[in-house]
């Protein structure tokens, strides 16, 4: 009778062991190879960079939105037409309906704008004239307030300047001296925006002080206004702003 030899598992389990070199000969465990020393992974990552803002996207809310973009190319188209037609037909013989149907717009839209006809010539942007306060609060500590006025009435009249239609729109004030008192009333709000400005900016928005300094800088404005009216065609009206404002830091001497 022949004997059925049974296969020693522990032992073939070693060999493999040994094979793959996961044991020593000897059956105990192989020892770990030495991996030497880890590389170096350079400095630290810090936190992940912020992407730049691009065309899709936005870093803080956008100076203008599309809808305050449409309704300053309302207004200007408003007064492209109607400064147009004042120098063409003379501004007694324009009508709203005239500016409208030249703008294609309805008489409703034009007075969501305008008051009146006349107003298309005020020449400063009213968003410009909105800001005015806030600018005051940040000119430098160190500026007398008459300075602070001066520089900030001068960056709107600069900006007005610089849009589509001043050009005409003085040359109509020119040409029509009985139209200025419309810009003159327009400057109320000229006037209220900067007598709160210096209101925030000394903490004393009652103090008659402020009230009469806000409308000396608005009389230089309209003073400066009808001066350059009767200058010489190459005069520039900012002169005449300056020269004003001068005159008041000296005591108009």
């Amino acid at each position: 009778m022949s004997r059925t030899t049974v296969p020693n598992r522990a032992a073939e389990s070693n060999r493999n062991a040994v094979q793959n070199g996961s044991a020593a000969p000897d059956g105990n465990p192989a020892p770990k190879p030495n991996a030497g020393p880890k590389p170096n992974a350079g400095p630290k990552a810090g936190p992940e960079p912020k992407a730049e803002a691009g065309p899709n996207r936005t870093a803080g809310p956008p100076a203008e939105g599309l809808r305050e973009r449409k309704k300053r190319a309302t207004r200007q188209a408003l007064q492209q037409a109607a400064i147009r037609l004042f120098r063409e037909h003379g501004p007694a013989a324009v009508t709203v309906e005239d500016i409208c149907a030249a703008a294609e717009v309805s008489p409703r839209t034009f007075f969501n704008y305008f008051t009146a006809k006349d107003e298309v010539l005020v020449p400063w942007d009213p968003q410009a004239v909105a800001g005015a306060a806030d600018r005051i609060v940040e000119r430098p500590d160190a500026e007398p307030p008459l300075e602070v006025l001066h520089a900030v009435v001068g960056a709107i009249v600069d900006s007005a300047l610089a849009g589509p239609t001043w050009r005409d729109q003085l040359l109509v004030l020119r040409d029509n001296p009985e139209l200025v008192s419309r810009v003159a009333m327009a400057s109320r709000d000229l006037e209220s925006v900067l007598a709160d400005g210096l209101g925030r900016r000394t903490g004393d928005g009652q103090d008659e002080r402020v009230r009469l300094l806000a409308a000396s800088a608005v009389t230089a404005l309209r003073v400066s206004i009808q001066a350059w009216q009767q200058a010489a065609e190459d005069s520039r009206l900012r002169d005449f702003l300056d020269r004003s404002f001068d005159r008041l830091a000296r005591g108009l001497q």
